[in-house]
């Protein structure tokens, strides 16, 4: 469809991008359900990821060339159990793109943004990320950019149920504040890989440094350590949240039970599985 482009601002036939990237979509698909389930819709099954009218050619072979980058050098060798991940300044450009769409995405579906007494900052983060991501302008302002890798989860010392499939598994992304207006986040989660941009700061930044991405490159170390209260905050809260969301209906919780026993064996032997039986049985 005809349409302007997101990010140059011209108008152009416009592709369906995806917000999550695809191979993400692909990897969830092939260790889990060929089908999702939104967490505010449980009842609506989808073949795919989120996806938006947004981007041009142009801009999707530019995203493409940096999803390339992090699939091949960070989310395979993690996945496959490396630990020590070298990068370089791609992984900021991916971080930046992934989270300036989920901006955009929560800019375009959300109309009661306008209200919020953080809009005036999103505006202004939106506008200086998509000035870096089409010209490679510096990011002077907002520019703290986070990235935090989980594993299975060996022990749960909260009251929460479901953290090692969210933590393992989900595919997540929202804006982040609080009441006190101390703290502002743009959050987006996929897998195993947590991602966060902070554009008002809560005041313990200097917490931030396992998760802290170097715009010129740098190495992740894994295990890192996370001390950084927005986040710690928010992951138990986002969690805790998800427990009280309505489950899907007696049909579709029998679909759910039909796919697993077309080959239940299989079905346990998947990571969705693994992070599923964990949850239910390990961690009680």
């Amino acid at each position: 469809m005809k349409g302007i482009c997101a990010l140059y601002d011209t108008e152009e036939d416009l592709k369906e991008s995806h917000i999550f990237p695809k191979f993400v979509i692909n990897h969830t698909k092939k260790t889990g359900s060929k089908y999702f389930r939104r967490l505010v819709e449980p009842d609506k099954r989808l073949q795919d990821g989120v996806k938006l009218h947004l981007l041009c050619e142009k801009a999707e072979q530019e995203f493409s060339k940096r999803e390339k980058w992090f699939a091949e050098n960070i989310f395979v060798p993690y996945i496959s159990g490396e630990t020590k991940l070298p990068y370089n300044e791609n992984l900021y450009y991916f971080t930046v793109s992934f989270l300036w769409r989920i901006l955009i995405l929560e800019l375009k579906r959300d109309a009661t943004l306008k209200d919020n007494w953080y809009y005036n900052i999103i505006c202004e983060a939106e506008a200086e990320w998509k000035e870096f991501l089409k010209s490679g302008k510096k990011i002077n302002k907002y520019d703290i950019f986070c990235i935090q890798l989980t594993d299975r989860v060996k022990e749960n010392s909260t009251d929460l149920t479901g953290v090692d499939f969210y933590l393992t598994r989900a595919l997540d992304a929202t804006i982040v504040d609080n009441q006190t207006q101390t703290c502002l986040m743009i959050y987006g989660k996929f897998n195993r890989f947590i991602f966060w941009g902070v554009l008002k700061k809560y005041g313990d930044e200097n917490k931030l440094s396992d998760s802290l991405i170097n715009p010129t490159g740098g190495t992740i170390l894994v295990p890192q350590n996370l001390e950084y209260f927005p986040i710690c905050s928010f992951l138990y809260n986002r969690i805790k949240q998800i427990e009280t969301l309505p489950r899907p209906n007696q049909e579709q919780e029998q679909k759910i039970l039909n796919e697993i026993m077309k080959d239940p064996e299989n079905f346990w032997n998947s990571d969705v599985g693994k992070s599923l039986y964990n949850d239910n049985f390990n961690l009680d």
